[in-house]
């Protein structure tokens, strides 16, 4: 879209109220990545329960552990010796896992007997996908946990976005809910953040059949909001204010390219508040070679976006898998309720080519690295 003169502005593209951009001061790039093999080592299951999965969305729950949502998933039993499962085939399209840091315990919700998907749309053929997660406080001391589901046929068509609203700690259900789009050229949910100034950030991909997939992002002033459209507002960069339509939206500025899944956190450093977005470049190298986990900086939640820094070359990107392919690497997030001395945690996932290679337990897992960004002193909240 041209820039557009603000006497032509129309009631579906408007400039808000408050200033669009805030100033601030950001702390120097992130140092090179290195591997947390503590991560690494725990989240080598072998069962009975969860062994395997992609997605790698976290949640701070109030008692102090941790909520993994992970998309495809292996529910069962790994040999502790050989590291193989029995077959090549998915359980669950989604799962949930518990961490409890203090007893070293990854417990899988629901199971036994549960190996199916958490979380099964209204039409049945078709799956969830994980997407980002907030915990809310609807009266106090009494906790829900609200996760965004992405849908899809078993062409993989993407077919829309729901939103489950899950009942802590028994994990029930309470609803799933379609989000009223009335359009699926962006997928909404890669995360969704609470800010100081009080809107929850949603942000999406555009996801073409090319490399360049890009990031965008709305808001909104409630988490009831959530599955109310209508009440969304978008980032268009080219005019630097928030619009009432979808279609007049306009990818971040900054980031040319990332991966479907992508992280963005508020942070705090001694430099003051600013914004990290964590994702993969997908471009250079192109699919099936993506390896440059990437970092950009911002002192706004829609951007601009800066300070674009290769933090990590994944050494698992092309590498054989253990029978008949080659692996891949995609979708990095940032986990900042885990930062400790030894930096910011980050995840991606690994994943063979060939599903004859999914037998390998090694084959298809979760990978952890940390990054230090001078001057971090925080760690995620955990109430939204």
């Amino acid at each position: 879209m041209n820039r557009i003169k603000l006497l032509l502005l129309t009631s579906t593209i408007f400039l808000t109220a408050l200033p669009a951009f805030s100033q601030c001061t950001l702390p120097a790039s992130p140092s090179p990545a290195t591997e947390d093999t503590t991560f690494d080592t725990f989240f080598q299951q072998n069962g009975p329960g969860w062994t395997g999965g992609d997605g790698t969305y976290s949640l701070l729950l109030p008692d102090g552990t941790d909520l993994w949502m992970w998309s495809d998933s292996y529910i069962g039993t790994v040999n502790p010796t050989t590291r193989l499962r029995s077959n090549d085939l998915f359980s669950a399209h989604n799962s949930l896992t518990i961490q409890d840091q203090t007893a070293n315990t990854l417990t899988t919700v629901g199971y036994p007997p549960k190996t199916s998907s958490y979380f099964v749309p209204t039409t049945k053929s078709d799956w969830f996908w994980q997407g980002a997660s907030l915990l809310v406080e609807p009266t106090p001391g009494t906790y829900q946990i609200e996760i965004m589901l992405l849908q899809f046929t078993p062409t993989l068509k993407f077919v829309g976005e729901s939103v489950a609203i899950v009942d802590w700690p028994s994990y029930t259900i309470q609803s799933i809910t379609p989000v009223a789009l009335t359009s699926t050229t962006i997928q909404w949910g890669s995360d969704i953040m609470l800010a100081d100034d009080g809107y929850y950030y949603i942000y999406g991909i555009k996801n073409p059949s090319s490399d360049y997939k890009q990031p965008y992002v709305a808001r909104t002033t409630s988490v009831s909001y959530l599955t109310t459209p209508s009440q969304w507002t978008y980032w268009n960069a080219t005019t630097s204010a928030w619009v009432t339509s979808q279609s007049s939206a306009t990818p971040l500025s900054g980031v040319a390219a990332i991966t479907p899944e992508y992280s963005v956190n508020q942070m705090t450093a001694t430099t003051g508040t600013f914004y990290l977005m964590t994702g993969m470049n997908p471009v250079k190298p192109a699919y099936p070679d993506w390896n440059q986990v990437t970092t950009y900086y911002s002192c706004n939640p829609q951007g601009p976006w800066t300070n674009k820094t290769v933090v990590y070359t994944t050494p698992e990107a092309g590498a054989p898998g253990c029978k008949e392919g080659n692996l891949v690497t995609y979708n990095p997030k940032a986990h900042p309720e885990f930062t400790d001395d030894t930096g910011i945690l980050l995840s991606y996932n690994v994943n063979a080519l060939e599903s004859g290679d999914l037998v390998c337990a090694n084959d298809y897992i979760p990978r952890f690295v940390r990054i230090t960004i001078p001057g971090v002193t925080d760690k995620a909240r955990h109430v939204r």
